[in-house]
């Protein structure tokens, strides 16, 4: 008689102890984003280089890597702790890794723009400043659009197993509907202009009721060498050049592509932005609450009592 409630305390107790794992995880990061519930999904990559013709490319949402945004410099010695630990977490994953590289007021870092600096402090700014006094702070490590890192202190036994975390962890939009599409319908690697389309297919699970969706095209360079950087690196990988936001979901345009630094290792990326007004989440991410210890003992009350039957 007692099976189905014994069963269900089972359950909810499960449920319980990986709610409190859960919060022991999250302590390693705080929140990217302040007074929304949002992230970043992605990534559609098309290498450009001088022999690019037509070339499209799409991607469903169950498909998507992480994204990992990296905000560094040139002269930041504790940048090159951050990204060896960042390697070791990432391993052989397929991460897409975009760095920023600080450019207002600056000097000694050659990388950048205005672009770069005006999306990391739209998307990042209000947290870095209320966790770090600034809104932007090298080094700074962001997952998903979600979960940020700032400095080289680890909050768990080292910084890979934290990076390691943040990364397993994984993005929480729950979008669906149609592939993404990017593609490339022309490029003029000479003059450096691009002619491209996008659809973003995306949906939430009921519908968009409370849903933003928002796509960028950054144009990110493998490697630039840059012997003069003080930190010691010498080739700064996976370097942001320029951040163009896309004012629809679907669209044809042109765009002036930032030329590569050295070689010829330029990319166009098509990354998303995603964002539900804060307690309104479940208008398009239904969750079930988590239930607590308390809700747990309580089932556990009710499924020791005997029950009429018995009587």
């Amino acid at each position: 008689v007692r099976t189905a409630p014994l069963l269900l305390v089972a359950l909810l107790l499960a449920s319980s102890t990986q709610a409190v794992a859960n919060s022991e995880d999250s302590s390693m990061w705080q929140d990217a984003r302040i007074g929304v519930n949002g992230g970043t999904i992605g990534a559609l990559v098309i290498p450009l280089s001088n022999e690019t013709t037509y070339t499209e490319v799409s991607m469903n949402a169950s498909d998507m890597y992480p994204v990992v945004e990296v905000y560094t410099a040139t002269w930041c010695e504790n940048c090159v702790i951050t990204e060896n630990a960042l390697d070791e977490a990432i391993g052989n994953s397929d991460v897409m890794r975009i760095h920023y590289h600080r450019h207002w007021l600056e000097s000694m870092d050659p990388f950048g723009s205005n672009a770069t600096e005006e999306r990391w402090v739209s998307a990042y700014g209000e947290a870095s400043t209320s966790i770090g006094g600034a809104p932007r702070l090298a080094p700074t490590t962001v997952f998903d659009g979600e979960r940020m890192h700032i400095g080289k202190i680890p909050s768990s036994s080292s910084l890979s197993n934290d990076y390691a975390t943040s990364l397993a962890t994984g993005q929480s939009s729950d979008l669906g509907g149609s592939p993404m599409h990017l593609t490339i319908m022309a490029y003029d690697a000479a003059e450096g202009v691009m002619m491209f389309s996008w659809d973003i297919g995306l949906q939430g699970p009921i519908g968009s009721c409370c849903l933003t969706l928002t796509p960028w095209l950054l144009f990110v360079e493998d490697s630039a060498s840059f012997p003069e950087g003080t930190n010691g690196l010498g080739d700064y990988l996976h370097v942001l050049h320029d951040a163009v936001e896309l004012e629809e979901l679907d669209g044809t345009a042109s765009v002036h592509v930032p030329p590569a630094w050295d070689d010829d290792d330029m990319s166009a990326v098509l990354i998303i932005d995603w964002s539900t007004e804060q307690g309104k989440s479940e208008c398009c991410f239904p969750r079930l609450p988590g239930p607590g210890v308390a809700a747990a003992s309580l089932c556990l009350i009710v499924a020791l009592l005997p029950s009429r039957r018995e009587r």
